[in-house]
């Protein structure tokens, strides 16, 4: 009976450990399927893929998808910039319209192209085609920026989209753009920065500012002395 009753303590033993082992690896296969679930989860939502292209967003709001990378440099303010672009609005729940496409010259950063395709522009590579997607903000928000479609009914399909985007307060402008040349321009007065100005040149400047401000001052008392 003893050593029926020792096996019997044995067998009840080892069935705990053994139940005790299944559980434990249960439970550790569990937990690993849940993270590599979350963790696709992650990649899913940080992915932001659009037709297998990864999609760049903005803090402006500004999207874009690179359809293909240039080789060549990337555009300084000042510069100018030449580019082949289709251009396009997109509706809710409709297919994108297009309204014009041609071929445009700018410099880089004056302010008369709509601001999403300024922002766009600026981080391309020569030889490279992107597709950027552009808010209503960063749009067609004052008149005579470019680029204006050429022909007028293009300019009356702009318009008429403008009117749609407006009415149902939502929508996109996409640009499709390949980035063909960036050029110094020998005209150019200086006025143009990608780089902000170091300390030495900041506190030169100001002191360049402040003499002339002097001798414009100095200059003129004699001449204030004898009228008075």
């Amino acid at each position: 009976q003893q050593l029926s009753s020792s096996v019997s303590e044995n067998d009840d033993s080892s069935l705990g450990r053994g139940r005790r082992s299944f559980i434990s690896s249960a439970a550790t296969a569990t937990v690993a399927q849940l993270l590599t679930a979350s963790s696709n989860v992650a990649r899913a939502a940080d992915s932001n893929e659009e037709n297998g292209l990864k999609l760049f967003k903005t803090k402006s709001g500004l999207k874009y998808l690179e359809l293909r990378e240039g080789s060549g440099p990337t555009p300084r303010y000042g510069q100018l910039v030449t580019f082949q672009y289709t251009a396009y609005i997109k509706l809710p729940n409709e297919e994108k319209k297009k309204f014009d496409s041609n071929t445009y010259l700018m410099k880089h950063g004056n302010g008369r192209v709509i601001e999403g395709l300024d922002e766009g522009i600026h981080t391309m590579k020569v030889g490279g085609v992107r597709r950027i997607i552009i808010p209503p903000k960063l749009g067609y928000v004052d008149n005579g920026i470019g680029p204006i479609p050429e022909m007028p009914w293009n300019r009356w399909a702009l318009n008429d989209l403008l009117g749609k985007m407006i009415e149902v307060k939502a929508g996109n402008f996409v640009f499709d753009v390949e980035l063909r040349a960036a050029i110094d321009d020998e005209a150019d007065q200086g006025y143009y920065q990608d780089d902000s100005m170091t300390p030495e040149d900041f506190e030169k400047l100001k002191n360049n500012l402040q003499r002339k401000a002097m001798d414009s001052i100095n200059s003129r008392l004699p001449t204030e002395a004898a009228e008075v």
